[in-house]
């Protein structure tokens, strides 16, 4: 099968089949908008390239199952590295996460296999993965989406995600 036909999207009203190895990633699906900054200059210092590498292998999405057109359901399976720290951000969507293993701290509390939350469009949100790591499933009833970031300052966030991560044994 190849990458074209792995990121196509189901039609809607048809009963389908979907499988972890046929699933393509989020940014290979083309589902999530590039992300936006809310404050001016935010991302004016620009990730170093051992940065980068290190953010992109503490985070593993994919796509198992997405419907064609507005308001088609979506699954998205999120794989994050102990410690992994999410920036304070929104999407423009509704969302239910379900925590499969592992374990998210958000605020004050932890979430732990079985447990989950809802976040309705536009409500912003932040986690970090707990020390085994985290596996959740999300799910959305749109197939396309947006990313709004809010932080201030993107050079202290991922001082702050590198430490989180190396706190964690990474």
């Amino acid at each position: 099968m190849s990458d074209t036909e792995k990121s196509q999207a189901i039609e809607p009203g048809r009963m389908a089949i979907f499988t972890a190895a046929s699933a393509p990633s989020l940014e290979e699906a083309g589902m999530m908008e590039a992300m936006s900054f809310t404050q001016a200059g935010a991302d004016e210092v620009p990730a170093t390239e051992g940065e980068m590498e290190r953010m992109q292998a503490g985070g593993k999405l994919t796509v198992p199952f997405r419907q064609r057109g507005p308001g088609g359901l979506s699954l998205v399976e999120i794989e994050f590295a102990p410690g992994y720290l999410l920036p304070r951000h929104s999407h423009s969507s509704d969302c239910l996460y379900y925590i499969v293993s592992g374990s998210i701290v958000m605020g004050q509390r932890e979430l732990g296999p079985g447990d989950g939350f809802f976040l309705p469009a536009d409500q912003v949100y932040a986690y970090h993965a707990g020390p085994e790591g985290v596996k959740l499933l999300e799910f959305r009833t749109e197939s396309a989406f947006d990313m709004k970031v809010y932080e201030k300052d993107m050079a202290r966030y991922r001082e702050k995600a590198m430490a989180s991560m190396d706190a964690a044994g990474r």
